[in-house]
């Protein structure tokens, strides 16, 4: 079987070779054949014998006797002088020397002093030929030349071009046959000394590789060779600044080794999912082991960085967030439209006057507000809705009074911030929904002199535990139940984007105060009026 496929790939190699140097043979002559008549063609335009006869007399022989010169000294089927009457002045049939050339309209393509090529059936037969303007001293145009080749001669010309070409390929045929039914034995041999069980374990060992790859790769031997890596493996751990001296000589550093890879080889199984520090930067780690022979014969690591991850989360809770405050809204503005529908039905016709009048100071007074005291308008909305969200669910949102940001174009942080806020806000209105005082209360606001955007969300709930404190912002953890506990994570991932700061305090029995802060540089005062 090596032997077959050494020898068609030997084969469809010379083959592909044979069909790609035919097709430039074939070019090559083609131009060889137009080059040589239009040298020919200019070369009898020239030549005074021809320039002083072709006004003549057809039956003057100097200009015949020069053509079958020409054609013998160059080889070319046909040499044909025209006037400018289209008469033939020489031909290599003397018969038809004095009539009109055969085909007057693309002969007369050249009387405007042009040249051109042409292929057209004449009375040789088809043939390619190239037309030229014959010029007197005074430079005027007295006549044509025509030079050319029969079809046949062609196909002769190119048939001794392919003819050394095929005996060349027929030899390098001859002897990568032979070269390949030498280079099949040797490979043969060499894989003989290989049980076909561990070809098996290397094919298993590249599709345990492949199936595992989702960023960065890394395989190592026990002995902590690298069997491979990839791209990515090199860009995450340039990430952690830590590429230069992760491998060297081909070996993984102890340091890496150890920590992503011991517990593997210390317990002979995989790990799936584990959070692993690396210069202070997470990672999510699956290690697969490798078998050859029922023996351990290396390990592949998979890792993830886990900031993607977080960044998922966010998405996800901010936009259930949305929909949650969506929700709210059209639940609460669904009441007001039935209220308003069955006292419309009852005819309490000044009820409805009333109501609706009330329903719109209370929305003025409420957007006044908040609008008053937050000048960027996708903050401003955010809050109006989230004081409705919770309204409707009997809780009651404060926008502290001290509260003030301006209309500043703070970019992607917006919607970190936005998120941040909801998450905080969320959690508070959890927190007091079983208190008999159900109050939230946001501060938020911009520092100039300080340069950074704080903002503290307070509730009246029971609390945080102290035993319970510390491990808030773990990814998971949570005491309201299963599949929860990623908002806090999440919060804490923003904060160490921005490089901000987050505090909590909290005591049993007397709600708990989250407060985070953002540096954000501000151009400058007067960008507000620009901004809004």
């Amino acid at each position: 079987m090596t032997t077959l496929l050494v020898l068609i790939s030997v084969i469809a190699s010379l083959i592909a070779s044979a069909i790609l140097l035919d097709d430039y043979v074939l070019e090559r002559e083609h131009r060889a054949v137009q080059n040589k008549i239009k040298n020919v063609a200019r070369m009898v335009a020239k030549d005074t014998r021809v320039i002083d006869k072709v006004e003549g007399s057809p039956s003057d022989a100097t200009i015949q006797n020069y053509a079958n010169k020409v054609m013998n000294a160059t080889g070319v089927s046909f040499v044909v002088v025209l006037d400018n009457e289209l008469t033939r002045k020489s031909h290599p049939d003397e018969s038809v020397i004095g009539g009109t050339f055969s085909n007057i309209e693309d002969a007369s393509r050249s009387l405007n002093g042009t040249e051109h090529y042409s292929r057209h059936i004449g009375i040789l037969g088809e043939g390619t030929r190239f037309f030229t303007p014959i010029w007197n001293d005074e430079g005027e145009q007295i006549g044509i030349v025509c030079v050319g080749y029969v079809q046949q001669t062609i196909n002769d010309e190119l048939w001794n071009a392919r003819k050394n070409l095929y005996v060349g390929l027929g030899v390098g045929l001859l002897v990568g046959i032979i070269g390949a039914l030498y280079l099949a034995r040797y490979l043969k041999k060499v894989l003989l000394g290989l049980e076909p069980k561990q070809i098996v374990a290397h094919m298993k060992e590249k599709e345990i590789i492949i199936d595992s790859v989702s960023e960065a790769i890394i395989a190592v031997s026990p002995k902590r060779k690298v069997l491979l890596q990839n791209v990515n493996f090199n860009k995450l751990l340039n990430k952690t600044e830590v590429a230069t001296k992760a491998i060297s000589n081909g070996y993984l550093n102890d340091t890496l080794f150890s920590l992503i890879f011991d517990d593997v080889f210390k317990t002979e199984k995989p790990i799936a999912n584990r959070v692993t520090v690396i210069n202070h930067y997470e990672f999510i780690v699956n290690v697969q082991l490798i078998y050859i022979d029922k023996s351990i014969y290396g390990v592949v690591a998979t890792l993830y960085d886990q900031s993607e991850l977080q960044h998922l989360i966010r998405e996800l809770s901010g936009t259930e967030q949305y929909i949650d405050s969506l929700r709210a809204q059209n639940h609460k503005f669904m009441n007001q439209l039935h209220t308003i529908l069955g006292l419309i039905e009852l005819e309490k016709y000044e009820d409805v006057h009333h109501f609706v009048r009330v329903l719109n100071h209370n929305y003025h007074r409420e957007m006044g507000f908040v609008t008053d005291k937050i000048k960027s308008s996708a903050i401003a909305g955010f809050l109006l809705g989230k004081t409705s969200e919770l309204d409707e669910q009997g809780v009651t949102l404060i926008i502290d009074e001290d509260s003030y940001f301006p209309a500043i174009k703070i970019g992607d942080m917006l919607h970190d911030l936005l998120l941040s806020m909801g998450i905080l806000i969320d959690n508070a209105k959890e927190a007091v929904l079983n208190n008999s005082k159900k109050q939230v209360t946001l501060f938020l606001k911009y520092d100039e002199a300080e340069e950074v955007i704080m903002f503290e969300v307070q509730d009246t709930g029971s609390g945080i535990e102290k035993h319970v404190l510390p491990k808030i912002f773990e990814r998971g953890y949570s005491t309201k139940g299963e599949n929860r506990g990623y908002g806090l994570d999440a919060i804490q991932s923003i904060v160490k984007q921005y490089h901000g700061l987050v505090d909590v305090q909290a005591k049993t029995g007397r709600g708990s105060t989250f407060r985070i802060e953002f540096p954000f540089k501000w151009r400058n005062k007067n960008d507000e009026s620009n901004d809004r």
